[in-house]
């Protein structure tokens, strides 16, 4: 038997599961830790997991959720470091995922930042299968598997989760096996904002680019999406580009926090706060 639930030529599922720092990777959120769960059928052949250093703060509204702080990110890894043990987990398998286009879409954003990429063999969101062919009162990963009688351990962790959906999807196959249209439901393909990836070939400002090269600050005079103007002190990190606008990636020390900012807002003041234009 072949479908979507069951692909003949790959035996192995993927569990993916990811903490971040907050909603939206594109607003500059990161994640801050990683779950991976190899399992064929009922047996879980590996499980790999990592705290990830954000290198920006963590939002008061995730820390309440996963229980994590700056203080406990500070020294870990960064995503970089990690990106290879996570790739080669994830490219060209069946990866599962509770609510895929949250870690799918955290997941291409960082690897957008390093100018990587993956590819799946197929992409399986259990909370899709949970609406599509359940009716439970609530379709978060908790409430499934307390409804299934599954046992929760370490929710909102990254391996706890992905453990959690591992055992959701083996009900799912279980109850799903003898269905004819599963392919309705799947193969889903992860969000990406269009275009948006590491920028080329652009004229950067003079300050910019030596900001950029010595990783040093630069002051500038930013206009909000209001209107609003602040003056602030930001280290850019890395340029990026969307339907042709162009973002600086950076540090804000006004904000406390990495944040993105539209280059054609910007009006950059001086290097690291002396006269300039």
């Amino acid at each position: 038997m072949s479908t979507d639930l069951f692909p003949e030529n790959a035996p192995y599922q993927v569990f993916f599961d990811v903490e971040t720092t907050g909603l939206d990777p594109y607003a500059g959120d990161r994640v801050c830790e990683v779950g991976i769960v190899v399992a064929q059928g009922d047996q879980i052949l590996e499980t790999y997991t990592s705290l990830v250093n954000p290198l920006r703060p963590i939002s008061a509204g995730a820390a309440a959720v996963n229980g994590l702080s700056d203080e406990i990110l500070r020294n870990q890894p960064t995503f970089a470091e990690i990106a290879d043990e996570v790739v080669r987990r994830l490219h060209g398998q069946v990866v599962v995922c509770h609510n895929a286009p949250f870690d799918l879409g955290f997941l291409q954003s960082e690897l957008t930042r390093l100018g990587r990429s993956w590819q799946p063999y197929q992409i399986i969101d259990t909370l899709q299968l949970a609406r599509k062919y359940f009716h439970f009162a609530s379709n978060s990963l908790s409430a499934v598997a307390n409804a299934l009688g599954i046992v929760v351990q370490d929710a909102h962790r990254a391996l706890g989760d992905a453990l959690t959906t591992y055992r959701v999807f083996r009900y799912f196959q279980q109850q799903l096996s003898a269905q004819s249209d599963l392919s309705a439901s799947v193969p889903w393909q992860a969000p990406r904002k269009p275009d948006f990836g590491p920028a080329s070939g652009f004229d950067l400002p003079p300050l910019l680019r030596q900001a950029l090269d010595t990783q040093s600050d630069i002051e500038i005079l930013y206009q909000d999406g209001s209107g609003n103007l602040t003056r602030r002190r930001i280290r850019p990190t890395q340029i990026l580009s969307g339907s042709g606008i162009v973002y600086v990636v950076a540090y804000c020390h006004l904000r406390g926090e990495e944040r993105s900012f539209r280059l054609d807002r910007m009006k950059i003041l001086s290097n690291g706060g002396d006269d300039g234009v």
